[in-house]
């Protein structure tokens, strides 16, 4: 006899690979010119699965903010394929232990090459939400969590000024373990006006549109935080 636990257990894996398919829908843009994705009855026949397994994968993904329910219409597709892919990368990081050094190695990869782009590519409102951010830290005697939100948000809209998705979706899965690095750096003997110092060189080469300098002084700013983040935890370790 098969077990309740064997059968819910079947019934979750059907239900995640249903969310999946129309996952893969959404990226490959599988919908009609305004959005809306096939009827709960063809998806039931493309997938082969239960209206139930449908209706559920759905309702999940209505929550998560990808699809929303048309009265008349159908399903609607309210987000774009960013959302999707950086969702998709977000589930992979929380499966595994990602420590801090690794996280550092992963910005090092992807944010001095953003910094290289943005300087190509920022448009003035880009320049502005970084100008706001830096202004607020500038403007700080003391590391408390309104400055770390501003570090944190000067990271992400510089890899958005670099115009490109695929780092967005990367930087956007990997945000909410960016606050421990920014509160980590900032434990140990670390001056704030040498932490301005690095955000402001690399503000001002993007401004003068010089995309080297704006990736090498990127390279500074996260070496620097690497030392940071590994002195807090030796310290830690030595507690």
């Amino acid at each position: 006899m098969i077990s309740y636990m064997t059968k819910k257990g079947a019934y979750m894996n059907l239900l995640e690979q249903t969310q999946q398919q129309i996952e893969k829908m959404i990226l490959n843009k599988e919908y009609d010119e305004n959005n809306y994705l096939p009827s709960e009855g063809e998806l039931c026949k493309k997938f082969e699965v239960s209206r139930a397994t449908v209706r559920e994968a759905v309702r999940s993904m209505e929550v998560r903010g990808f699809l929303k329910r048309v009265h008349g219409k159908g399903l609607q597709v309210i987000d774009n394929s960013v959302k999707v892919m950086t969702r998709s990368i977000a589930d992979m990081i929380s499966l595994r232990d990602c420590d801090l050094s690794e996280l550092i190695e992963v910005r090092r990869i992807i944010e001095v090459e953003a910094a290289r782009l943005a300087a190509d590519r920022a448009d003035e409102q880009d320049l502005e939400q970084l100008r706001k951010s830096l202004a607020v830290m500038e403007n700080t005697e003391v590391m408390d969590d309104n400055y770390y939100h501003n570090d944190l948000e000067f990271h992400v809209n510089l890899v958005k000024a670099s115009k490109n998705n695929m780092l967005s979706a990367i930087v956007s899965a990997y945000t909410p373990l960016l606050w421990d690095v920014v509160v980590a750096s900032s434990q140990t003997n670390y001056c704030i006006e040498r932490r301005h110092h690095f955000h402001r060189d690399v503000y001002d080469c993007i401004v003068k549109r010089e995309p080297d300098a704006a990736a090498e002084k990127m390279r500074i700013h996260l070496r620097a935080t690497s030392e940071n983040v590994e002195t807090y935890q030796k310290n830690g370790e030595r507690k």
